[in-house]
């Protein structure tokens, strides 16, 4: 955890520093979630996830989303592996169309005091329809990592945090690099054993590109343990 947190720590700060600077929002969306999980044994949990997307302004839907994920965890819970399959129906060129994507990724977790710090790496492909349109790449290969803390406020059900994510696209024109960013600031809420919501705003920069585009989500997220 420490080796990957010096690893990534800097290059995080380093993105989101300039993405303050040069922060250029066009736009206010939405997102709306529903999650059903369920634990198979001490070591793995299903989850099945759909989620909803609006842009400009609220005013036009962007994308559906279908998540069927199977996570495992390793070595006595320190390491988490993730399998996720994604079914997409979105938005694109405004034409709507629909994609698969598969992500396979590690995350892990530790303490300190009364924050949590986690990181997740992942490596997700993305399938477009070839039927319309000849794509130089596909599957789009991206390499995504996650660092995030959490805070327990001594017990409380309302647990605030936040969250920085880099993309870095593997395969394209231009080869490796880093395109884009995500930070999240929110607040997580248990209101029983079983259930819980979040609550976050999720801010989207395009980075490393000649019009880069900025977008702020508003987040509700409802999560459901069987």
């Amino acid at each position: 955890m420490n080796k990957a947190f010096k690893l990534f720590f800097p290059v995080f700060i380093g993105c989101f520093s300039s993405t303050i600077v040069v922060a250029q929002i066009n736009d206010f969306g939405a997102i709306s979630s529903f999650a059903v999980s369920e634990n198979f044994g001490r070591n793995s949990s299903l989850k099945l996830e759909e989620e909803l997307r609006f842009d400009q302004n609220i005013n036009s839907f962007n994308r559906a989303k279908t998540t069927l994920g199977l996570n495992y965890s390793l070595f006595r819970k320190l390491l988490v592996a993730e399998l996720d399959y994604n079914f997409l129906y979105l938005k694109s060129d405004n034409i709507y169309e629909c994609r698969h994507r598969a992500s396979f990724g590690l995350s892990t977790e530790t303490g300190i005091r009364r924050f949590d710090l986690g990181f997740r790496t992942k490596i997700q492909s993305t399938w477009r329809d070839e039927l319309r349109g000849d794509y130089s790449y596909n599957p789009k290969y991206v390499w995504r990592n996650k660092l995030e803390l959490d805070y327990d406020i001594f017990g409380a059900p309302i647990k605030p945090f936040v969250s920085g994510e880099i993309f870095c696209p593997l395969n394209g024109s231009k080869g490796f690099y880093l395109d884009g960013c995500r930070t999240t600031l929110g607040l997580k809420y248990k209101l029983s054993k079983h259930n819980s919501v979040e609550f976050s705003l999720l801010y989207d920069q395009e980075v490393q590109q000649s019009n880069p585009n900025g977008i702020i989500y508003g987040v509700v997220g409802w999560n459901y343990k069987l």
